[in-house]
């Protein structure tokens, strides 16, 4: 009965609304963000570890190989985009928006020259006076408010890949439209396809967004397999008043199975029937007068099953945090982060004995950027993903598989360009509206997308400058999602 009348509503809101005022933009945005870096791991950890001499229960004797990846050159495409987006008019308390966003490769790579349209964030809805609602391929509530802690707007890889997976070659970001059936499934860093979201507006510096994915992936009992709906459901609060912020994010993965990917044993089967995988995570910045900006996140992620084969792994969670501190000198900035993820502790069918030692993970890193315009920012850092001798956890993109115990170390310089050309239309003799500024290079305060998207929010604002962004000068400014209302 409540969609019922929800549709109802929606129905009569469109049927009363004037004709006359037909009074829109639209607009062609992207960046672009090459990166060579040189990387390398070391140390992984040889052959002959066993839970009994100190590995951990979750990672089997045949994956510690002790092989480490090459010393090698490579040019990345970060999260490089080009994306539109219009909006029009529908009454003096309504609009209707668009945003389709694709990826694109700065650097020829075969992956991102086969990426569907739409592979960003891309949707199509309503907002107004009570906020905002639209369908489409789009970043979780989850995954949104991480994408201000990175030094520039678009993810790097030298940005937080620590939080949002659990190691074991878990994609840090992903882009999936349900249950893939692979490692992306333990990955809490999404955006998700087959989608609805609901923003509110900000009132009193307070706000929320709330997201389901739908279970498409529904599938029948039959006589070998249970019947599982794979349903996702994502919520944030926020709290934002001058250069403050403060978020808490949840999200709950049903029937997912993530613990398959997390040392657990297949699923789903008639002997592992059902799947609940949660994350909470804080994260909140602030940025000082002076051009210094802090930030940090802590996460707990927690994957449990139902499964009753004797001795598997049926539960694993783990806690871990990041911070990151930048500071701007007119054109110039300083950066640096660091994060630890801790062992976590496991759970086994029967209780039997279980142990986690080797899985904790540290990532850190250094930089500078210069902007000596609003739209483009020059950068380099240096940067290492160190982990435990069981641990696999990788930058972005990944260069999978990492042995257990790999050290990865790099160093890089890129260079970041962003483009927005807004055009009004509509609204008989009334002046269009005007297009909103270009992207900035956000200096200091910039999200990261991990893959920090920039544009991304349906509607009229700059691409990843969503409606949560963090207080800052215009400069540093991350251009996000759609003009939240």
């Amino acid at each position: 009965m409540k969609c019922i009348a929800i549709v109802l509503t929606v129905a009569g809101l469109v049927v009363s609304l004037p004709a006359a005022a037909q009074e829109g933009k639209i607009s062609l945005y992207g960046t672009l963000q090459p990166f060579l870096d040189n990387f390398r791991t070391s140390d992984a950890t040889p052959e002959g570890l066993t839970p009994d001499n100190g590995g951990a229960s979750q990672v089997i004797a045949d994956d510690y190989t002790g092989e480490d990846l090459p010393n090698r050159f490579r040019i990345t495409s970060g999260t490089s985009h080009i994306g539109f987006r219009g909006e029009i008019g529908l009454g003096e308390h309504i609009s209707a928006f668009f945003q389709v966003e694709s990826s694109v490769n700065t650097d020829g790579d075969h992956p991102v020259l086969t990426s569907p349209w739409a592979s960003r964030n891309s949707g199509v809805g309503l907002k107004g006076d009570y906020g905002t609602i639209f369908y489409g391929n789009w970043d979780t509530p989850y995954k949104h408010p991480t994408l201000f802690l990175g030094a520039l707007r678009g993810l790097n890889p030298f940005d937080n890949t620590l939080t949002g997976n659990p190691g074991f070659n878990v994609p840090g970001t992903t882009t999936q439209n349900g249950r893939a059936s692979s490692r992306s499934d333990a990955a809490f860093n999404r955006r998700q396809g087959n989608s609805i979201q609901y923003w509110t507006p900000k009132v009193v510096g307070l706000s929320a967004r709330i997201a389901a994915s739908m279970n498409e992936g529904r599938t029948r009992k039959t006589e070998n397999e249970p019947s599982i709906s794979p349903i996702l459901m994502s919520g944030l609060l926020s709290f934002e008043v001058g250069s403050l912020a403060l978020h808490y994010a949840y999200e709950r993965h049903m029937d997912y199975f993530g613990t398959n990917w997390v040392g657990g044993s297949p699923g789903a089967s008639l002997f592992n029937t059902n799947s609940v995988d949660d994350a909470h995570e804080f994260i909140a910045w602030y940025q000082f007068p002076f051009g210094t900006r802090l930030s940090a996140i802590v996460e707990r992620l927690t994957y449990r099953t139902d499964d009753t084969v004797p001795d598997a792994v049926k539960g694993y969670q783990r806690d871990a945090v990041y911070g990151a501190v930048q500071q701007r000198i007119g054109q110039h900035a300083l950066w640096g982060s660091f994060g630890v993820a801790g062992a976590g502790r496991c759970v086994k069918v029967g209780n039997a004995p279980c142990t986690t030692n080797g899985l904790n993970g540290l990532q850190w890193s250094v930089g500078y950027t210069f902007s000596p315009v609003k739209t483009l920012d020059i950068y380099a850092s240096y940067y290492e993903m160190r982990t435990g001798r069981s641990a696999t956890y990788a930058l972005f993109p990944p260069v999978v598989p990492i042995s257990p115990g790999a050290d990865t170390k790099a160093f890089g310089l890129g260079i970041m360009y962003l483009f927005d050309i807004t055009l009004g239309f509509g609204g008989g003799d009334k002046k269009p509206p005007e297009a909103p500024p270009a992207p900035t290079a956000r200096p200091t305060a910039a999200p990261a997308e991990t893959s920090a998207p920039p544009v991304e929010a349906p509607a009229a604002a700059p691409a990843e400058t969503p409606a949560a962004a963090p207080a800052v000068d215009p400069a540093a400014a991350p251009a996000e999602a759609p003009a939240a209302p």
